[in-house]
């Protein structure tokens, strides 16, 4: 099965259950809608949602995946659950916070597929993980002006 058809089957699973409090310190499935670069269509993909410092942030270890460009492109998304729409706003996170905000996805992380996608270890430091931030992603979900 390709990674559409899996995505696919995780967001219709996703959107049929109640999702879990995202935990600080942790982070939780959520389904992302983006619009597509160039469709403008709604795209709708499942991803874990880190709270730290009360504030929720996406992470990619891969800047070229489509959704990371999409929100490059429109930053306007929505945290979608079963009965509920958070509109939100990705910002890019500075350096610093990133940096923060990867090491503790990978620590929080039970995932070995998506551990091992990083460039780097579980327990990367920050100041380890500064060099590899030009290739990943990590937004931080706001509420729109």
């Amino acid at each position: 099965m390709d990674a559409r058809a899996i995505n696919a089957q995780m967001v219709a699973k996703l959107l049929a259950t109640s999702g879990e409090p995202v935990p600080e310190g942790g982070y939780a499935l959520r389904v992302i809608e983006t619009r597509g670069r160039d469709s403008g269509a709604a795209r709708r993909v499942p991803l874990a949602v880190v709270q730290r410092e009360d504030r929720w942030y996406l992470v990619s270890p891969d800047r070229s995946r489509d959704w990371v460009r999409n929100l490059l492109e429109t930053p306007a998304c929505a945290v979608v659950e079963e009965s509920t729409r958070l509109e939100r706003h990705a910002e890019p996170a500075d350096a610093i916070r990133a940096a923060a905000v990867v090491a503790q996805y990978l620590r929080s992380m039970t995932v070995p597929w998506a551990i091992e996608a990083f460039a780097v270890a579980q327990d990367a430091t920050e100041e380890q993980i500064a060099p590899h931030l030009p290739g990943m992603a990590v937004f931080e979900l706001r509420e729109p002006a």
